[in-house]
């Protein structure tokens, strides 16, 4: 009787101990979230040249940033889906803005804005559509309504946009990318055994013909097409999956197509198997030689629960991938280095030597936590770019304020760049916000806040320079 007394006394204090032990470590990772390795950049006050032809931005006005955290959506009467165009060079005193209503969605990789090689049409998809009037909260952002068009606007009147069609995909079209001669569009969605599309290009921009492609059997049955990019010589696609863990899972992959033409119509072949490339990839883009692939690993499928996912996640990856079907090499990862938290959309200078990723953090958290690492602000990674070898090596990171920025351009010199801004943490946003940075290309590259934005409507999510 005595042992078994003294064994359950031990066994009672090795309960309180244990439960005390778990209940320091958490209060001291709470704590831990107190400290912001990332500072807010300072501002230089100097007004940006940014050159180009136009800046176009897709803004969701249906949610705001924290939405994806508690689903409540905050929707203001009379905010709509809006296309932003911003004549360039950019006049800093008296800039000119216009804007067109064209129904899209954050809820995508930022590729959701496409240009002709004109500059005289614009396509954007949808993604999500509209909630019914009067719904202001969902159980799960996942419950936002299923879009399926693509909308061709004509811009080439930058102050008189007009919308020239709209055309039903599928099931959520996602990123979209134009062949480098203009004649073709392909599509990611949802769509059941039609994953990808390709349309022919009208002389007019708009729409025409339509091939599809059952691409989702060619990877592990969890791996869920993501994003599409045209290689530079117009012969290949590539694109980027997600995992949604089914099998246990939480693998990317990169799958390169063959693009063949032939009796009047496309058809795809699979390059080469695909490559095991991360663990969350966002959308690609390949270096103007069409040497590399270039795609950010987010790193969000690394714990089982979705709530981890987002609390816990690491930082970002910048990925570069070789491909040289010249020579018949498989693709293979080149490069790896580390960028900041949710490093959704990136950009490459024009003359390939800087790569500068735009990272989200952790800014779609709301109220609760009340405090969290990453959650308070955002910021940029700069990233240099060796074009002939593929290294990648990460120069800086600077914190900026404002929620869920998912994508940045530079200009046409490269010498500025241009960030979207969801909306800011505040009180029934109405407004997001492009803000303009200078790039110090030099033998120390580097970038400047200059503090100069553009408001423009609510859910800024996907920007595009227009050269």
């Amino acid at each position: 009787m005595r042992m078994m007394r003294w064994l359950k006394f031990k066994r009672f204090n090795f309960v309180i101990w244990a439960a005390l032990g778990m209940l320091l470590a958490l209060i001291g990772y709470g704590l831990l979230q107190l400290i912001e390795p990332v500072g807010i950049a300072p501002i230089v006050a100097q007004a940006p040249q940014f050159s180009g032809r136009a800046l176009l931005v897709a803004s969701d006005a249906d949610m705001v940033a924290t939405a994806y955290a508690d689903a409540k959506l905050d929707r203001i009467a009379g905010l709509e889906d809006t296309l932003t165009l911003v004549e360039l060079p950019l006049n800093p005193t008296e800039p000119i803005v216009t804007s067109v209503q064209v129904s899209n969605s954050v809820m995508s990789w930022p590729q959701n804005i496409a240009v002709s090689p004109t500059g005289e049409r614009a396509y954007v998809s949808e993604v999500r559509s509209r909630p019914a009037d009067g719904i202001q909260e969902l159980q799960s952002i996942d419950e936002m309504p299923s879009g399926e068009r693509i909308t061709v606007i004509s811009i080439a009147n930058l102050r008189q946009p007009q919308v020239l069609q709209t055309v039903t995909v599928g099931r959520n079209p996602k990123t979209l990318s134009i062949s480098p001669d203009g004649t073709f569009l392909a599509v990611v969605s949802e769509e059941t055994d039609r994953e990808l599309a390709v349309f022919q290009i009208q002389p007019d921009g708009t729409l025409g013909q339509r091939y599809d492609f059952a691409i989702a059997q060619d990877f592990a049955r969890s791996a869920v097409p993501g994003s599409v990019v045209w290689h530079p010589s117009g012969r290949f696609l590539a694109v980027t999956t997600t995992s949604d863990g089914s099998e246990g899972s939480y693998t990317s992959f990169v799958a390169f197509y063959s693009v063949i033409q032939e009796n009047n119509a496309v058809r795809l072949e699979l390059y080469h198997p695909p490559l095991a490339a991360g663990n969350h990839l966002s959308n690609g883009r390949f270096s103007a030689d069409g040497r590399f692939f270039l795609v950010p690993d987010l790193k969000w499928r690394m714990y089982g629960l979705r709530a981890l996912n987002y609390l816990l996640n690491p930082k970002s990856e910048m990925i570069a991938i070789g491909f040289d079907p010249e020579t018949s090499k498989p693709p293979s990862i080149v490069s790896k280095t580390e960028v900041g938290l949710g490093a959704e959309g990136f950009a490459l200078s024009p003359d390939n030597r800087l790569i500068a990723t735009v990272n989200l953090r952790r800014t779609y958290l709301s109220n609760l936590p009340p405090f969290w690492r990453g959650k308070s602000y955002s910021s940029l990674s700069l990233v240099k770019f060796d074009r002939t070898s593929g290294h990648l090596k990460t120069v800086d990171e600077y914190g900026f304020d404002g929620l869920l920025p998912e994508q940045l351009t530079f200009d046409k010199t490269g010498t500025s760049l241009a960030v979207v801004i969801y909306n800011y943490r505040e009180a029934n946003p109405k407004t997001g916000a492009i803000e303009f940075w200078n790039v110090i290309a030099d033998n120390r590259p580097r970038l400047e806040r200059t503090g100069f934005k553009l408001d423009v409507t609510r859910g800024a999510h996907d920007i595009m320079l227009v050269p």
